[in-house]
């Protein structure tokens, strides 16, 4: 039961106060649960009849959607999915590899192993980077949108992070971190580009029951 304040329920002055509180009572969830009959209750979703139940954000989704997307990756070393959108909706997706009609890394093997031995820095990788495939697989122009986003798994690299600026994304969301080249937040945001490291419990929690690693940083711990 809600109480009222007895200033607000006496002083004609606070009317607004208490059309308020109505309100806010009316959008109160789950008073009809108690005269709803347990068959048909039994038949609901349980965790929508929780009052701690929050449904996911738009964002929730989108990074939900780069996690999944990742998945597609060719690379042996790296899964990255990136999503870019406007609003609510998704403009374009990509994810990490091979570029097309190149080699199968499961069947060629990696291009930076060489003799047995990982070569760092000198370019042999085949593999093109989420960020880009997504900004490449854009099919509608996105001129005027002004509110250019992307939700990319990891932390972006300096080569994706210029074609970020270039393509004029005003905000990336990252949900682990790359940990590999320095400078690149601030690089960004020097060029006007919001950065922010997304976490919600939501989404924590749909990482944790579908088994999902810090894609492209366990490894690295080996």
């Amino acid at each position: 039961m809600l109480h009222f304040d007895n200033c607000i329920l006496n002083n004609p002055d606070r009317e607004g106060g208490w059309k308020q509180m109505k309100q806010e009572q009316k959008q109160e969830p789950l008073l009809w649960v108690p005269d709803t009959d347990k068959e048909v209750l039994n038949k609901m979703f349980q965790n929508k009849l929780d009052r701690s139940y929050q449904r996911p954000s738009h964002l929730d989704i989108l990074a939900q959607q780069a996690i999944v997307i990742s998945k597609r990756s060719t690379c042996l070393f790296y899964e990255v999915g990136a999503a870019i959108f406007s609003g609510d909706i998704m403009l374009s997706s990509g994810y990490n590899g091979a570029a097309r009609g190149d080699v199968d890394p499961r069947i060629a093997g990696c291009a930076r192993v060489v003799d047995g031995k990982i070569q760092e820095g000198q370019g042999l990788c085949r593999g093109s980077h989420a960020e880009l495939n997504a900004i490449g697989n854009l099919t509608s122009s996105t001129v005027g949108l002004e509110d250019l986003r992307m939700v990319v798994t990891l932390h972006p690299c300096f080569s994706c992070a210029k074609q970020i600026v270039n393509k004029k994304i005003k905000k990336v969301y990252y949900v682990w971190e790359y940990g590999r080249e320095q400078g690149v937040t601030q690089y960004l945001i020097d060029r006007g580009v919001e950065v922010e490291k997304y976490s919600s419990v939501f989404l924590q929690r749909w990482i944790e029951r579908n088994g999902y690693d810090p894609v492209g940083l366990r490894h690295q711990e080996l």
